[in-house]
Protein backbone atom coordinates (compact mmCIF):
# COMPACT_ATOMS: atom_id res chain seq x y z
CA UNK A 1 0.00 0.00 0.00
CA UNK A 2 1.00 3.92 -0.65
CA UNK A 3 3.00 5.79 2.07
CA UNK A 4 0.31 7.81 2.68
CA UNK A 5 -0.67 8.54 7.06
CA UNK A 6 2.56 7.69 8.57
CA UNK A 7 3.95 11.55 8.30
CA UNK A 8 0.79 13.20 9.25
CA UNK A 9 0.65 13.28 12.50
CA UNK A 10 4.17 14.71 12.65
CA UNK A 11 3.92 17.20 9.85
CA UNK A 12 0.82 18.84 11.58
CA UNK A 13 1.78 19.12 15.17
CA UNK A 14 6.19 19.65 14.87
CA UNK A 15 7.04 20.83 11.52
CA UNK A 16 4.13 23.97 11.46
CA UNK A 17 5.18 25.18 14.85
CA UNK A 18 8.81 24.86 14.51
CA UNK A 19 8.79 27.12 10.94
CA UNK A 20 6.38 29.50 11.74
CA UNK A 21 7.27 33.43 11.03
CA UNK A 22 10.61 32.74 9.29
CA UNK A 23 12.37 32.41 5.91
CA UNK A 24 13.43 28.89 4.82
CA UNK A 25 16.01 30.54 2.42
CA UNK A 26 16.38 32.10 -0.91
CA UNK A 27 18.27 32.94 -4.11
CA UNK A 28 19.55 36.17 -5.96
CA UNK A 29 20.25 35.64 -10.35
CA UNK A 30 20.43 38.50 -12.51
CA UNK A 31 20.15 38.65 -16.25
CA UNK A 32 21.74 41.43 -18.23
CA UNK A 33 19.25 42.83 -20.91
CA UNK A 34 21.53 44.98 -23.38
CA UNK A 35 23.54 48.45 -22.41
CA UNK A 36 24.50 47.63 -18.70
CA UNK A 37 21.00 47.19 -17.88
CA UNK A 38 20.26 43.96 -15.77
CA UNK A 39 17.08 41.89 -14.39
CA UNK A 40 17.13 41.03 -11.13
CA UNK A 41 15.35 38.17 -9.58
CA UNK A 42 15.03 37.99 -5.96
CA UNK A 43 13.76 34.26 -4.65
CA UNK A 44 12.46 33.47 -0.94
CA UNK A 45 10.93 30.14 0.48
CA UNK A 46 9.01 30.62 3.38
CA UNK A 47 6.55 28.27 5.49
CA UNK A 48 3.18 29.44 4.25
CA UNK A 49 2.25 29.19 7.92
CA UNK A 50 4.36 32.10 9.14
CA UNK A 51 4.33 35.67 8.72
CA UNK A 52 2.43 37.21 5.78
CA UNK A 53 4.80 37.91 2.68
CA UNK A 54 6.33 41.96 3.21
CA UNK A 55 8.07 44.40 0.76
CA UNK A 56 11.72 43.55 0.51
CA UNK A 57 14.79 45.18 -0.11
CA UNK A 58 18.16 44.61 -2.55
CA UNK A 59 21.54 46.24 -1.45
CA UNK A 60 23.89 47.14 -4.36
CA UNK A 61 27.64 47.62 -4.10
CA UNK A 62 30.47 47.47 -6.47
CA UNK A 63 34.48 47.43 -5.96
CA UNK A 64 34.21 50.97 -7.84
CA UNK A 65 32.58 53.02 -4.67
CA UNK A 66 29.00 52.84 -5.75
CA UNK A 67 26.07 52.03 -3.21
CA UNK A 68 22.51 51.88 -3.73
CA UNK A 69 19.25 50.17 -2.61
CA UNK A 70 15.87 49.48 -3.93
CA UNK A 71 12.80 49.22 -1.78
CA UNK A 72 9.83 48.31 -1.37
CA UNK A 73 9.97 45.23 -3.75
CA UNK A 74 6.51 43.28 -3.99
CA UNK A 75 6.44 39.64 -5.26
CA UNK A 76 5.85 39.04 -9.20
CA UNK A 77 4.87 35.55 -8.56
CA UNK A 78 3.94 32.77 -6.13
CA UNK A 79 4.47 29.40 -6.55
CA UNK A 80 4.12 26.24 -4.43
CA UNK A 81 7.17 25.03 -3.17
CA UNK A 82 6.26 21.90 -0.59
CA UNK A 83 7.44 18.52 -1.77
CA UNK A 84 3.89 16.47 -0.78
CA UNK A 85 2.49 14.42 -3.47
CA UNK A 86 -0.17 15.91 -5.68
CA UNK A 87 -3.32 14.54 -4.14
CA UNK A 88 -2.24 15.91 -0.29
CA UNK A 89 -0.96 19.44 -1.75
CA UNK A 90 -4.31 20.86 -1.25
CA UNK A 91 -4.43 19.67 2.39
CA UNK A 92 -0.74 21.65 2.83
CA UNK A 93 -0.64 25.23 4.88
CA UNK A 94 -0.55 26.77 1.42
CA UNK A 95 -3.83 26.19 0.62
CA UNK A 96 -5.51 26.28 4.43
CA UNK A 97 -4.97 23.04 5.40
CA UNK A 98 -3.08 21.19 8.29
CA UNK A 99 0.04 19.78 6.53
CA UNK A 100 3.32 22.04 6.39
CA UNK A 101 3.92 24.10 3.56
CA UNK A 102 6.51 26.00 1.93
CA UNK A 103 5.50 28.71 -0.93
CA UNK A 104 8.35 30.24 -3.54
CA UNK A 105 8.01 34.24 -3.86
CA UNK A 106 9.75 35.69 -6.76
CA UNK A 107 10.61 39.66 -6.73
CA UNK A 108 12.59 41.16 -9.57
CA UNK A 109 13.53 44.82 -10.17
CA UNK A 110 15.53 46.33 -13.28
CA UNK A 111 18.93 47.76 -12.59
CA UNK A 112 21.86 49.91 -14.56
CA UNK A 113 25.04 48.16 -13.03
CA UNK A 114 27.81 50.64 -14.27
CA UNK A 115 31.22 48.63 -15.63
CA UNK A 116 33.32 47.69 -12.92
CA UNK A 117 35.24 44.90 -11.30
CA UNK A 118 32.49 43.05 -9.25
CA UNK A 119 29.31 44.33 -8.53
CA UNK A 120 27.76 42.47 -5.10
CA UNK A 121 24.12 42.41 -4.72
CA UNK A 122 22.46 41.13 -1.30
CA UNK A 123 19.58 40.73 0.82
CA UNK A 124 19.17 40.13 4.82
CA UNK A 125 16.40 39.40 7.22
CA UNK A 126 16.65 39.48 11.11
CA UNK A 127 16.54 35.34 11.77
CA UNK A 128 16.47 31.92 10.13
CA UNK A 129 14.70 28.81 11.15
CA UNK A 130 15.72 26.86 13.87
CA UNK A 131 17.93 23.79 12.79
CA UNK A 132 19.91 20.61 14.24
CA UNK A 133 23.20 22.13 12.48
CA UNK A 134 23.30 25.53 13.67
CA UNK A 135 22.95 27.81 16.90
CA UNK A 136 20.16 29.31 17.78
CA UNK A 137 18.25 31.46 14.97
CA UNK A 138 20.66 33.77 13.52
CA UNK A 139 20.09 36.34 10.72
CA UNK A 140 19.81 35.00 6.69
CA UNK A 141 22.14 36.08 3.72
CA UNK A 142 22.35 35.70 0.54
CA UNK A 143 24.60 37.31 -2.19
CA UNK A 144 24.85 37.01 -5.83
CA UNK A 145 28.22 38.38 -7.60
CA UNK A 146 28.56 40.22 -11.22
CA UNK A 147 31.51 40.91 -13.15
CA UNK A 148 30.74 43.19 -15.57
CA UNK A 149 33.93 45.12 -16.27
CA UNK A 150 34.16 46.88 -19.74
CA UNK A 151 30.11 46.54 -20.00
CA UNK A 152 30.33 42.41 -20.28
CA UNK A 153 26.53 41.21 -20.55
CA UNK A 154 25.60 37.74 -19.31
CA UNK A 155 22.98 35.73 -17.55
CA UNK A 156 23.33 33.65 -14.33
CA UNK A 157 22.52 30.24 -13.65
CA UNK A 158 19.39 29.74 -12.43
CA UNK A 159 18.79 26.83 -10.22
CA UNK A 160 16.84 23.58 -11.17
CA UNK A 161 14.68 22.66 -8.92
CA UNK A 162 12.12 25.22 -6.72
CA UNK A 163 11.84 23.30 -3.97
CA UNK A 164 12.13 22.60 -0.22
CA UNK A 165 13.30 18.58 0.01
CA UNK A 166 11.69 17.10 2.70
CA UNK A 167 13.55 13.67 3.32
CA UNK A 168 13.44 10.43 5.06
CA UNK A 169 15.90 9.48 8.08
CA UNK A 170 17.70 7.16 7.93
CA UNK A 171 16.94 7.15 4.06
CA UNK A 172 19.55 7.68 1.53
CA UNK A 173 19.54 11.19 -0.26
CA UNK A 174 20.49 12.41 -3.32
CA UNK A 175 19.56 15.93 -4.00
CA UNK A 176 19.93 17.70 -7.13
CA UNK A 177 21.25 21.53 -6.39
CA UNK A 178 22.67 21.95 -9.88
CA UNK A 179 21.63 25.03 -12.07
CA UNK A 180 20.54 26.07 -15.83
CA UNK A 181 23.26 27.61 -18.00
CA UNK A 182 21.83 29.53 -20.65
CA UNK A 183 25.08 30.99 -22.16
CA UNK A 184 27.13 27.47 -22.21
CA UNK A 185 29.46 28.50 -19.48
CA UNK A 186 31.35 26.36 -17.03
CA UNK A 187 29.77 25.25 -13.56
CA UNK A 188 31.04 24.71 -10.24
CA UNK A 189 29.54 23.77 -6.99
CA UNK A 190 30.58 23.80 -3.04
CA UNK A 191 29.17 23.96 -0.17
CA UNK A 192 29.76 26.92 1.86
CA UNK A 193 29.15 28.83 5.38
CA UNK A 194 25.78 30.53 6.09
CA UNK A 195 25.63 33.87 7.43
CA UNK A 196 24.26 36.74 9.07
CA UNK A 197 24.10 40.36 8.75
CA UNK A 198 25.13 42.65 11.35
CA UNK A 199 25.79 44.46 9.30
CA UNK A 200 28.39 43.13 7.19
CA UNK A 201 28.47 39.67 6.38
CA UNK A 202 29.11 37.22 9.25
CA UNK A 203 29.26 33.54 9.48
CA UNK A 204 26.85 31.89 11.83
CA UNK A 205 27.77 29.44 14.39
CA UNK A 206 27.34 25.63 14.11
CA UNK A 207 26.74 23.06 16.08
CA UNK A 208 29.60 20.84 17.25
CA UNK A 209 30.52 18.33 14.60
CA UNK A 210 28.91 20.53 11.26
CA UNK A 211 30.45 23.44 9.24
CA UNK A 212 29.61 25.04 6.17
CA UNK A 213 31.03 22.50 3.92
CA UNK A 214 29.81 19.47 6.57
CA UNK A 215 26.32 20.97 7.27
CA UNK A 216 25.85 17.28 8.21
CA UNK A 217 27.97 14.52 8.94
CA UNK A 218 28.70 12.88 5.28
CA UNK A 219 26.95 15.30 3.32
CA UNK A 220 28.76 16.27 0.62
CA UNK A 221 28.35 17.85 -2.92
CA UNK A 222 29.62 16.91 -6.68
CA UNK A 223 31.61 19.70 -7.49
CA UNK A 224 30.88 19.36 -11.59
CA UNK A 225 27.12 18.44 -11.23
CA UNK A 226 26.05 19.78 -8.04
CA UNK A 227 24.46 16.85 -6.68
CA UNK A 228 24.49 16.38 -2.78
CA UNK A 229 24.02 12.95 -1.24
CA UNK A 230 24.10 12.40 2.54
CA UNK A 231 22.09 10.25 4.74
CA UNK A 232 19.91 12.02 7.25
CA UNK A 233 20.32 10.37 10.93
CA UNK A 234 17.99 13.15 13.00
CA UNK A 235 14.87 14.48 12.18
CA UNK A 236 14.64 18.27 12.19
CA UNK A 237 15.92 20.85 9.92
CA UNK A 238 19.53 21.02 8.18
CA UNK A 239 20.33 24.63 6.79
CA UNK A 240 23.08 24.13 3.84
CA UNK A 241 24.28 26.60 1.81
CA UNK A 242 24.79 25.92 -1.96
CA UNK A 243 27.61 28.43 -3.87
CA UNK A 244 28.04 28.36 -8.13
CA UNK A 245 30.87 29.42 -9.56
CA UNK A 246 30.89 30.53 -13.37
CA UNK A 247 33.33 30.43 -15.84
CA UNK A 248 33.76 31.63 -18.94
CA UNK A 249 35.82 29.94 -22.35
CA UNK A 250 38.34 31.52 -20.81
CA UNK A 251 38.13 30.16 -17.46
CA UNK A 252 37.74 33.66 -16.31
CA UNK A 253 35.29 33.91 -13.05
CA UNK A 254 31.84 36.22 -14.68
CA UNK A 255 30.20 35.84 -11.57
CA UNK A 256 28.70 33.96 -8.24
CA UNK A 257 24.91 32.35 -7.12
CA UNK A 258 24.37 31.21 -3.82
CA UNK A 259 21.24 29.53 -2.19
CA UNK A 260 20.53 29.26 1.23
CA UNK A 261 18.13 26.44 1.69
CA UNK A 262 16.80 23.62 4.29
CA UNK A 263 16.22 19.94 4.23
CA UNK A 264 13.70 18.97 6.18
CA UNK A 265 14.09 15.27 7.50
CA UNK A 266 11.29 13.20 9.21
CA UNK A 267 11.06 9.65 10.33
CA UNK A 268 8.73 7.61 7.45
CA UNK A 269 9.57 4.53 5.11
CA UNK A 270 9.64 6.01 1.34
CA UNK A 271 12.09 5.22 -0.24
CA UNK A 272 13.75 7.03 -3.70
CA UNK A 273 14.12 5.44 -6.57
CA UNK A 274 18.04 3.71 -5.44
CA UNK A 275 21.44 5.19 -6.86
CA UNK A 276 21.77 1.92 -8.40
CA UNK A 277 19.21 2.66 -10.66
CA UNK A 278 18.72 5.11 -13.83
CA UNK A 279 22.16 3.32 -15.73
CA UNK A 280 22.33 2.24 -19.44
CA UNK A 281 21.65 -0.79 -20.10
CA UNK A 282 22.37 -1.22 -24.08
CA UNK A 283 24.04 0.96 -27.04
CA UNK A 284 22.71 0.77 -30.95
CA UNK A 285 23.66 2.60 -33.82
CA UNK A 286 26.66 4.91 -33.31
CA UNK A 287 26.31 4.89 -29.67
CA UNK A 288 28.48 2.81 -27.38
CA UNK A 289 28.73 2.19 -23.75
CA UNK A 290 31.51 4.14 -21.74
CA UNK A 291 30.15 3.41 -18.23
CA UNK A 292 27.06 3.25 -16.25
CA UNK A 293 25.89 6.71 -17.87
CA UNK A 294 28.05 7.78 -20.31
CA UNK A 295 27.70 6.86 -23.96
CA UNK A 296 30.47 7.79 -26.37
CA UNK A 297 28.75 8.16 -29.99
CA UNK A 298 30.73 8.18 -33.28
CA UNK A 299 29.87 11.15 -35.48
CA UNK A 300 26.92 12.64 -36.20
CA UNK A 301 25.15 10.00 -36.71
CA UNK A 302 22.01 7.81 -35.66
CA UNK A 303 22.11 6.45 -32.28
CA UNK A 304 19.83 4.70 -28.95
CA UNK A 305 20.49 3.66 -25.46
CA UNK A 306 18.51 1.85 -23.53
CA UNK A 307 18.12 3.08 -19.72
CA UNK A 308 16.15 0.91 -17.29
CA UNK A 309 14.68 2.80 -13.16
CA UNK A 310 12.81 1.32 -10.83
CA UNK A 311 11.59 2.03 -7.24
CA UNK A 312 11.94 -0.82 -4.41
CA UNK A 313 8.21 0.60 -3.40
CA UNK A 314 6.75 -1.39 -6.19
CA UNK A 315 3.35 -0.24 -5.72
CA UNK A 316 3.58 3.23 -6.58
CA UNK A 317 4.22 4.74 -9.90
CA UNK A 318 7.10 6.46 -11.07
CA UNK A 319 6.95 10.06 -13.23
CA UNK A 320 10.14 11.34 -15.25
CA UNK A 321 11.30 14.45 -16.23
CA UNK A 322 14.99 15.40 -17.76
CA UNK A 323 16.60 18.66 -19.77
CA UNK A 324 17.63 16.62 -23.22
CA UNK A 325 15.54 18.71 -25.05
CA UNK A 326 17.46 21.72 -24.19
CA UNK A 327 20.67 19.81 -23.48
CA UNK A 328 21.20 17.44 -26.02
CA UNK A 329 20.88 18.24 -29.58
CA UNK A 330 18.77 16.18 -31.92
CA UNK A 331 17.61 13.49 -29.14
CA UNK A 332 14.60 12.33 -27.16
CA UNK A 333 13.28 10.11 -24.83
CA UNK A 334 10.74 7.44 -25.07
CA UNK A 335 8.91 6.60 -21.78
CA UNK A 336 7.10 2.78 -21.53
CA UNK A 337 5.74 1.23 -18.22
CA UNK A 338 5.52 3.15 -14.79
CA UNK A 339 7.69 1.02 -12.01
CA UNK A 340 9.31 0.14 -13.70
CA UNK A 341 10.62 3.15 -16.50
CA UNK A 342 11.73 1.80 -19.59
CA UNK A 343 13.30 4.82 -21.06
CA UNK A 344 14.90 4.93 -24.74
CA UNK A 345 17.36 7.52 -25.70
CA UNK A 346 17.80 7.79 -29.35
CA UNK A 347 18.94 10.65 -31.65
CA UNK A 348 18.98 11.27 -35.33
CA UNK A 349 22.65 12.91 -35.04
CA UNK A 350 24.44 14.95 -32.49
CA UNK A 351 27.10 17.55 -33.27
CA UNK A 352 30.53 16.55 -32.16
CA UNK A 353 31.42 17.65 -28.57
CA UNK A 354 30.63 16.32 -25.07
CA UNK A 355 26.90 17.11 -23.61
CA UNK A 356 25.18 16.76 -20.11
CA UNK A 357 21.31 15.99 -19.30
CA UNK A 358 19.95 15.17 -16.11
CA UNK A 359 16.96 12.83 -15.52
CA UNK A 360 14.82 13.23 -12.34
CA UNK A 361 12.46 10.27 -11.65
CA UNK A 362 9.40 11.09 -8.56
CA UNK A 363 7.35 8.65 -6.98
CA UNK A 364 4.02 9.02 -5.89
CA UNK A 365 3.67 8.26 -2.23
CA UNK A 366 1.80 10.29 -0.32
CA UNK A 367 2.27 13.08 1.56
CA UNK A 368 5.58 13.46 0.91
CA UNK A 369 7.17 12.50 -2.93
CA UNK A 370 10.71 10.96 -2.73
CA UNK A 371 13.05 11.96 -5.78
CA UNK A 372 16.25 10.39 -7.40
CA UNK A 373 18.05 12.81 -10.24
CA UNK A 374 20.58 10.71 -12.62
CA UNK A 375 23.54 12.55 -14.00
CA UNK A 376 24.53 11.55 -17.50
CA UNK A 377 27.14 12.22 -20.34
CA UNK A 378 27.01 11.88 -24.09
CA UNK A 379 30.57 12.41 -25.66
CA UNK A 380 30.31 12.35 -29.80
CA UNK A 381 33.75 11.89 -31.15
CA UNK A 382 35.11 12.87 -34.89
CA UNK A 383 34.73 9.91 -36.71
CA UNK A 384 37.82 8.28 -37.62
CA UNK A 385 39.43 8.19 -40.53
CA UNK A 386 41.29 4.94 -42.33
CA UNK A 387 41.89 6.42 -45.22
CA UNK A 388 40.69 4.83 -48.57
CA UNK A 389 41.58 1.30 -49.93
CA UNK A 390 44.50 0.55 -52.26
CA UNK A 391 46.36 -2.35 -54.55
CA UNK A 392 50.43 -2.54 -54.46
CA UNK A 393 52.58 -4.51 -56.77
CA UNK A 394 55.54 -5.49 -55.38
CA UNK A 395 58.85 -7.03 -56.20
CA UNK A 396 59.92 -9.88 -54.37
CA UNK A 397 63.66 -8.47 -54.75
CA UNK A 398 62.45 -4.73 -53.27
CA UNK A 399 63.22 -3.48 -49.91
CA UNK A 400 60.60 -2.73 -47.18
CA UNK A 401 57.54 -0.45 -47.92
CA UNK A 402 55.31 1.62 -45.41
CA UNK A 403 51.05 0.63 -46.14
CA UNK A 404 50.74 3.49 -44.37
CA UNK A 405 51.72 5.18 -47.80
CA UNK A 406 49.48 3.31 -50.10
CA UNK A 407 46.27 4.33 -48.40
CA UNK A 408 44.30 7.32 -50.29
CA UNK A 409 42.72 10.36 -48.86
CA UNK A 410 43.93 11.16 -45.21
CA UNK A 411 44.17 8.87 -42.92
CA UNK A 412 44.66 9.43 -38.92
CA UNK A 413 48.42 8.54 -38.05
CA UNK A 414 47.21 6.08 -35.00
CA UNK A 415 45.67 3.14 -36.18
CA UNK A 416 46.69 -0.47 -36.58
CA UNK A 417 47.41 -2.71 -38.73
CA UNK A 418 46.80 -7.03 -39.26
CA UNK A 419 48.36 -8.68 -42.00
CA UNK A 420 46.19 -11.75 -44.11
CA UNK A 421 46.41 -13.71 -41.25
CA UNK A 422 44.88 -11.19 -38.59
CA UNK A 423 48.22 -10.99 -36.67
CA UNK A 424 49.04 -7.11 -35.79
CA UNK A 425 51.55 -5.68 -37.87
CA UNK A 426 53.37 -2.46 -37.89
CA UNK A 427 52.43 -1.79 -41.30
CA UNK A 428 55.92 -2.27 -43.16
CA UNK A 429 55.85 -5.26 -45.66
CA UNK A 430 59.00 -6.92 -46.29
CA UNK A 431 58.99 -9.17 -48.99
CA UNK A 432 60.06 -12.34 -48.37
CA UNK A 433 59.00 -12.06 -45.03
CA UNK A 434 55.68 -9.97 -44.87
CA UNK A 435 52.59 -12.17 -46.03
CA UNK A 436 51.29 -10.86 -49.21
CA UNK A 437 47.35 -10.49 -49.36
CA UNK A 438 44.91 -8.33 -48.22
CA UNK A 439 46.25 -6.06 -45.04
CA UNK A 440 43.84 -3.91 -42.87
CA UNK A 441 44.56 -0.43 -41.33
CA UNK A 442 42.02 0.00 -38.29
CA UNK A 443 41.52 3.50 -36.58
CA UNK A 444 39.21 3.77 -33.53
CA UNK A 445 37.70 1.00 -31.49
CA UNK A 446 33.95 -0.20 -30.79
CA UNK A 447 30.98 0.81 -33.12
CA UNK A 448 33.62 4.10 -33.44
CA UNK A 449 35.74 2.30 -35.86
CA UNK A 450 36.87 2.63 -39.39
CA UNK A 451 39.12 0.07 -41.85
CA UNK A 452 40.74 0.85 -45.01
CA UNK A 453 42.57 -2.26 -47.07
CA UNK A 454 46.31 -2.56 -48.77
CA UNK A 455 46.00 -5.73 -51.07
CA UNK A 456 50.11 -6.91 -51.92
CA UNK A 457 50.65 -8.84 -54.72
CA UNK A 458 54.19 -10.07 -54.76
CA UNK A 459 55.41 -10.31 -58.09
CA UNK A 460 58.84 -12.34 -59.30
CA UNK A 461 62.45 -11.16 -59.41
CA UNK A 462 62.88 -12.34 -63.29
CA UNK A 463 59.96 -10.32 -64.17
CA UNK A 464 61.06 -7.03 -66.06
CA UNK A 465 60.14 -4.90 -64.46
CA UNK A 466 61.79 -6.15 -60.82
CA UNK A 467 65.15 -6.51 -62.33
CA UNK A 468 66.38 -3.80 -60.69
CA UNK A 469 63.90 -3.31 -57.63
CA UNK A 470 65.66 -2.87 -53.94
CA UNK A 471 68.50 -2.01 -55.69
CA UNK A 472 70.30 0.60 -52.96
CA UNK A 473 72.68 2.03 -55.92
CA UNK A 474 72.65 1.48 -59.01
CA UNK A 475 74.33 4.05 -60.29
CA UNK A 476 77.24 3.81 -57.75
CA UNK A 477 79.91 6.65 -58.31
CA UNK A 478 82.98 4.36 -58.34
CA UNK A 479 81.18 1.71 -61.01
CA UNK A 480 80.52 2.22 -64.94
CA UNK A 481 80.73 -0.33 -67.44
CA UNK A 482 82.10 -0.10 -71.18
CA UNK A 483 81.77 -2.18 -74.40
CA UNK A 484 85.38 -3.63 -76.11
CA UNK A 485 85.94 -1.76 -79.28
CA UNK A 486 86.63 -4.64 -81.09
CA UNK A 487 84.47 -7.51 -79.32
CA UNK A 488 81.02 -6.30 -79.24
CA UNK A 489 79.82 -8.90 -76.88
CA UNK A 490 82.68 -8.43 -74.44
CA UNK A 491 82.12 -5.83 -71.69
CA UNK A 492 84.87 -4.21 -69.05
CA UNK A 493 83.25 -3.23 -65.52
CA UNK A 494 85.30 -1.04 -63.43
CA UNK A 495 84.15 -1.34 -59.46
CA UNK A 496 85.58 -1.44 -56.36
CA UNK A 497 87.64 -3.96 -55.05
CA UNK A 498 84.70 -6.60 -53.99
CA UNK A 499 84.10 -10.58 -54.73
CA UNK A 500 80.34 -10.65 -55.60
CA UNK A 501 77.87 -12.88 -56.99
CA UNK A 502 76.75 -11.99 -60.73
CA UNK A 503 73.63 -12.36 -62.48
CA UNK A 504 72.58 -11.31 -66.10
CA UNK A 505 69.64 -11.45 -67.36
CA UNK A 506 67.56 -9.67 -70.87
CA UNK A 507 65.30 -7.30 -70.35
CA UNK A 508 62.24 -9.97 -70.22
CA UNK A 509 63.73 -11.47 -67.33
CA UNK A 510 65.39 -14.47 -69.23
CA UNK A 511 68.44 -15.65 -67.65
CA UNK A 512 71.67 -15.10 -70.04
CA UNK A 513 74.47 -15.70 -67.60
CA UNK A 514 75.09 -16.35 -63.41
CA UNK A 515 78.29 -16.88 -61.75
CA UNK A 516 81.37 -15.14 -59.20
CA UNK A 517 82.86 -11.78 -60.12
CA UNK A 518 85.97 -10.59 -58.19
CA UNK A 519 87.55 -7.19 -58.66
CA UNK A 520 90.54 -5.61 -57.64
CA UNK A 521 92.57 -2.25 -57.02
CA UNK A 522 89.96 -0.95 -59.49
CA UNK A 523 91.32 -2.64 -62.75
CA UNK A 524 88.65 -3.56 -65.44
CA UNK A 525 87.01 -6.60 -64.91
CA UNK A 526 86.39 -8.54 -68.88
CA UNK A 527 82.56 -10.36 -69.14
CA UNK A 528 82.02 -12.20 -72.27
CA UNK A 529 78.53 -12.13 -72.89
CA UNK A 530 76.56 -15.18 -75.57
CA UNK A 531 77.35 -13.85 -78.46
CA UNK A 532 73.63 -15.18 -79.96
CA UNK A 533 72.16 -12.24 -77.96
CA UNK A 534 71.39 -8.94 -78.94
CA UNK A 535 69.48 -6.27 -77.16
CA UNK A 536 69.24 -4.92 -73.63
CA UNK A 537 71.24 -6.82 -70.88
CA UNK A 538 71.18 -5.95 -67.03
CA UNK A 539 73.96 -7.42 -65.01
CA UNK A 540 73.39 -7.94 -61.70
CA UNK A 541 76.35 -7.73 -58.55
CA UNK A 542 75.39 -8.31 -55.41
CA UNK A 543 78.51 -7.91 -53.05
CA UNK A 544 78.96 -10.92 -50.32
CA UNK A 545 80.30 -8.97 -47.53
CA UNK A 546 77.87 -6.15 -47.54
CA UNK A 547 75.02 -7.42 -49.57
CA UNK A 548 74.76 -4.50 -51.56
CA UNK A 549 73.54 -5.30 -54.91
CA UNK A 550 73.88 -3.10 -57.86
CA UNK A 551 73.09 -2.74 -61.49
CA UNK A 552 74.45 -2.02 -64.91
CA UNK A 553 72.88 -1.99 -68.17
CA UNK A 554 74.73 -2.36 -71.73
CA UNK A 555 73.13 -2.96 -75.02
CA UNK A 556 74.79 -5.32 -77.32
CA UNK A 557 74.28 -4.84 -80.91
Amino acid sequence: MRIRNTLLSFLTFIWVPVFADHYAGGSITTRCTGNNWHEVTLQLFRNCSGIALLPQTLNFSNTCGVQFTQTNLTPTSLQDASSLCPDDLPNSSCNGGSLLGFELATYQTQVYLSPCETWTISWNICCRNTSLNVTGTPGLYIETTVRNQNGVCNAAPTFASNKVPMVCVNQPVTFDASAVESDGDQLSYELITARFASPAPLPVEYVGGYSGTTPFTGMVIDAASGMITFTPTLAGAIIVVVKITERGSDGQVKGTVMRDMLFVATACSNQPPPLTSGTFTSASGAGDLAGDRALTVCGAQPYCASITISDPNLDQSLTLVSNIGSSLPGASLTVNGTNPLDVELCSTGTPVGTYAFWITVEDDACPVIAARTYHYTVEVRTEPQAGTSASLSVCENASWIDLFDALGGTPAADGQWVDPQGNATNGIFVPGTSLPGIHTYTVGSGSCEASATVSVVLRSATDPECVTAGLSDAAHPTLSIGQDATHPHRLWITAPAMYASMRITTADGRLLQDGQFMTSAMAPTMIDLPVRYHGLALIQLQDKDSGTRYVLRAVVP
